[in-house]
């Protein structure tokens, strides 16, 4: 969904950033991704092999010198935060001076000081590199890039000066008691055995199971049953459905939670007493587990008979042998999309809807997008109409859902279409580049998590990635090759006119979150039903989403309190903290590449909501 030719005329003059001060994402720090002094902390040292822990938004070089040890000489715990019902991830880094095996990594289970327990889990990663031999940009360099998280199965290599990075991720439970948990991580390697202290600060608050900023990213099953080698109807959707827990437990709503559970739409009759008849016992099976059980926020309604296209070429749609246009097809057209509505509307489902039919226009195309858009709002009004194209008046009135470029939007416009009772979303793609947020392996870390805070720093209600499982291109590798995403990081551009074997590239990771959980794709013909494996930048869109829930949670309690209690000594206080501070970001060009201010806030935010949530 790349709107080439357009897309780089608009951002030619925003690929390199001028200048900008040390902190902020520009083309001169960018080398720091992999090589920035500023993170860690060290744990400990012996035997050849020093240990040291770091925040997730780093991504750690292989050659990153170790952090100084405290003067005090004692470590600082391996320490996170959380509410109920949240993931929070840390990264512990192994630096061997010589070559060794690390043998196993466990923590123990994490107890309060009333001894008890906790409904705590900890997963134990493995942090794998890709090598980027092509950068994406000029604020990007080459070398290996820390990304897939595959589970950690030891014996695991470590290389003489090389860092190997644990990743680690902590999941409070619902029913978990606030307050402090402590335990330890137990290493045992070739060079050593080490005990490593942990600790857990559990805030007083449970996160909603709801996600309150929409999300819609790609996710095909085709790509998933191509590198499974899924031939057997059963063994593709039992994968398909541990991709969709994936998306579930990271917050984030896939296009599609249908695949293998459409809505079955036939035409009965003949002439004009030809009616649709539309089965929906599997599709609501499969809403009422991913939409009410689950908690997707959003769908892509597919569209019978309409056409599509992009600025690249359009199409009329087709209805049982007429054309789309013509008083035939639109009798069907409606009959079978009003039923939809109706009973989506019924199940308390139709808000979640939304049709993407045409990507990216030009303007040459706006005239066909207005006419396909006035075709679904007569056919059927209450179905959201997306768009992925920046608001423009030969457009006005067509559309429902704008999700436009990040760099499109300005607070001001964002307010003046949410005003005139419009949705606004906003996404990313091959563009833009730096000096924006971005999707890319090779820029900083903290950029997919600080996505969800420019969201609300913006007022944007939603956010679009055109895929999470682009793993070949078919145009840069002719069949019968498939592209080994753990070798090739670049994500090599598709059709649009292409050559076949031409490699044009997109973006390192542009359209892919999530790996294959098998690194030969071509291993032969036994199938696999192993889960996806994740990557940093996945872990970290998740935490911006949960950060989201930060503020949404304050939000309501500045709301309830002044409710109740007029004005409060803590309201504006809590106000402030719902404004994203210049210190995290200024605006779409200018923000940290450091986690920590986020984290700083984060725990204000915390702080404030149990401030307040003791306000009756």
């Amino acid at each position: 969904m790349i709107k080439q030719a357009c897309l780089w005329a608009r951002l030619v003059c925003t690929l390199v950033a001028a200048s900008a001060p040390c902190f902020l994402h520009a083309d001169t720090n960018a080398p720091s991704v992999l090589g920035d002094p500023r993170p860690g902390y060290w744990l400990a040292e012996a035997n050849d092999l020093g240990i040291w822990w770091c925040e997730s938004g780093w991504k750690i070089g292989r050659a990153r010198a170790m952090p100084l040890k405290l003067a005090q000489g004692s470590p600082k715990p391996v320490a996170v935060s959380a509410a109920r019902g949240e993931y929070e991830p840390v990264q512990v880094v192994l630096h061997p001076e010589r070559d060794g095996e690390l043998l196993s990594a466990e923590v123990s289970p994490l107890r309060g000081s009333w001894g008890r327990k906790a409904a705590i889990t900890v997963q134990v990663d493995e942090v794998a590199y890709v090598e980027v031999t092509k950068p994406t940009d000029k604020s990007s360099v080459a070398g290996a890039y820390p990304d897939p998280l595959p589970p950690l199965r030891p014996p695991l290599a470590l290389r003489a000066g090389q860092n190997q990075p644990l990743w680690l991720t902590f999941h409070v439970a619902r029913e978990t008691k606030p307050g402090d948990y402590t335990g330890k991580l137990n290493l045992k390697t070739t060079l050593g055995d080490f005990t490593l202290p942990v600790r857990l600060h559990v805030f007083d608050f449970a996160l909603p199971e709801e996600t309150h900023l929409r999300s819609a990213l790609g996710m095909g099953s085709g790509a998933i049953n191509q590198y499974h080698q899924l031939a057997r109807p059963e063994d593709q959707r039992e994968v398909y459905e541990k991709y969709l827990g994936n998306f579930a437990e990271h917050r984030i709503s896939p296009y599609s939670f249908f695949d293998y559970a459409p809505m079955d739409i036939r035409f009965v009759g003949a002439g004009a007493d030809k009616r649709a008849q539309v089965d929906f016992t599997q599709f609501d099976r499969a809403a009422a587990k991913w939409l009410d059980g689950r908690h997707f926020n959003s769908f892509l309604l597919p569209l019978r008979g309409l056409g599509g296209g992009t600025f690249h070429s359009r199409y009329l749609g087709d209805l049982e042998g007429f054309k789309e246009g013509t008083p035939e097809h639109a009798r069907l057209f409606q009959d079978y999309l009003s039923q939809i509505e109706r009973h989506l509307r019924e199940r308390g489902w139709v808000d979640e809807a939304y049709t993407y039919w045409f990507d990216e226009p030009d303007p040459k195309d706006y005239e066909f997008v207005a006419d396909g858009m006035k075709r679904i709002k007569a056919a059927a009004p209450g179905i959201k109409r997306m768009l992925t194209e920046q608001p423009e008046p030969q457009l006005s009135g067509n559309v429902d859902i704008w999700c436009a470029l990040t760099p499109e939007w300005t607070p001001e416009k964002v307010a003046a279409r949410r005003a005139a009772g419009e949705a606004v979303w906003w996404y990313i793609c091959t563009g833009p580049k730096a000096p924006y947020v971005t999707e890319f392996i090779d820029h900083a870390g903290t950029e997919l998590r600080l996505w969800p805070w420019q969201s609300w720093q913006y007022g944007v209600e939603g956010i679009l990635i055109w895929a999470t499982l682009y793993w070949n291109s078919p145009t840069a590798y002719p069949e019968p090759q498939l592209q080994d995403p753990w070798q090739d990081p670049m994500s090599w551009q598709v059709g649009y006119g292409l050559a076949s074997g031409k490699k044009s590239p997109w973006g390192n990771g542009d359209g892919r979150f999530l790996y294959p959980p098998r690194r030969d794709p071509n291993p032969g013909n036994t199938p696999c039903l192993a889960a996806p494996i994740n990557s940093l930048r996945w872990e970290n869109l998740r935490e911006g989403m949960e950060d989201y829930e930060y503020f949404w949670l304050l939000q309501r309690e500045v709301a309830r309190v002044a409710a109740v209690k007029g004005e409060n000594p803590a309201l504006p206080e809590a106000r402030e903290l719902l404004k994203v501070p210049s210190e995290v970001s200024q605006d779409l060009k200018h923000f940290t590449t450091d986690p920590r201010p986020m984290l700083r806030h984060r725990e204000r935010i915390a702080r404030m909501i149990e401030r307040l949530q003791k306000v009756r």
